[in-house]
């Protein structure tokens, strides 16, 4: 059964207020910084950002301080289980879950619960904080799983892009990117933009308009055949792309750099 001992909700202290209790307060403290918070742990201090928690067990160290501004959200409570155990949160450590408005959200209602004096209170404040608990660790082993997936996704995104950037001149259609890393369209690009912050449309035609540069610097060919060589489906559509992006037509470019050449 939980235990709500104390809650505050948006709770402001004076500015740079500093929290020490070398012995814990007793009970269990859960902790939503709603500003940046300096927290002092056994082998490290740690600046916070927006929506970091942290839940300290009973007779574990408190310390910390606001960079600045002092406000957040907290809950002191009993519990006869270790919510940390029972729903795979970290203890006296920060984390950042997914859902911080929700667990903003369940906070207010518990200090107003705590507070209303209704009937079944007690019953309701539990119900509350289990779902609160349930939900941080819902999101906190989403999140996990989602970054063991990153982990083992970007060497093969590397590759890819590489493999990508470097024969810029065959066709790298979507069907084959999302084939190469065995992902579904809207997964790819997800992952793709998220790694790299561009697409793979544009990363090719930065390629392609590089490498173009640099054959038309090259007087034996003609702009048609570079338009081939990199990978450009026809000579109108790399003139558009090439003027576009590098301000004058590959035929002005090819002169310009002829006449370079000649100097």
């Amino acid at each position: 059964m939980y235990t709500l001992n104390f809650c505050e909700y948006n709770r402001s202290n004076n500015d740079y207020d500093t929290i020490y209790r070398p012995g814990g307060s007793g009970d269990y403290l859960f902790l939503q910084f709603k500003s940046p918070m300096k927290v002092y742990l056994e082998d490290k201090i740690v600046i916070t950002k927006d929506n970091a928690c942290i839940l300290y067990p009973p007779g574990i160290p408190q310390h910390y301080q606001a960079v600045q501004r002092f406000r957040n959200n907290y809950l002191h409570f009993s519990s006869d289980e270790n919510p940390a155990r029972h729903f795979s949160i970290p203890e006296n450590t920060i984390f950042y879950p997914e859902n911080t408005m929700e667990i903003d959200s369940l906070i207010s209602r518990l200090q107003q619960e705590h507070f209303s004096g209704l009937p079944f209170r007690e019953e309701s404040v539990h119900a509350l904080m289990l779902l609160l608990f349930l939900s941080i660790g819902r999101s906190m082993t989403r999140k996990a799983v989602q970054k063991d997936e990153t982990e083992h996704l970007y060497p093969l995104f590397q590759r890819l892009r590489l493999q990508m950037l470097t024969q810029c001149e065959k066709d790298w259609d979507t069907c084959r990117l999302c084939q190469q890393v065995n992902l579904e369209k809207s997964q790819f690009y997800v992952y793709y933009r998220s790694f790299f912050s561009s697409t793979p449309k544009n990363d090719l035609l930065r390629a392609r308009l590089e490498k173009a540069k640099t054959l038309l610097s090259n007087e034996a060919l003609q702009v048609k055949e570079v338009a081939g060589l990199c990978g450009f489906g026809s000579q109108a559509h790399f003139t558009r792309y090439f003027k576009a992006c590098c301000g004058c037509a590959p035929g002005a470019f090819h002169r310009i750099s002829a006449e370079q050449n000649a100097e």
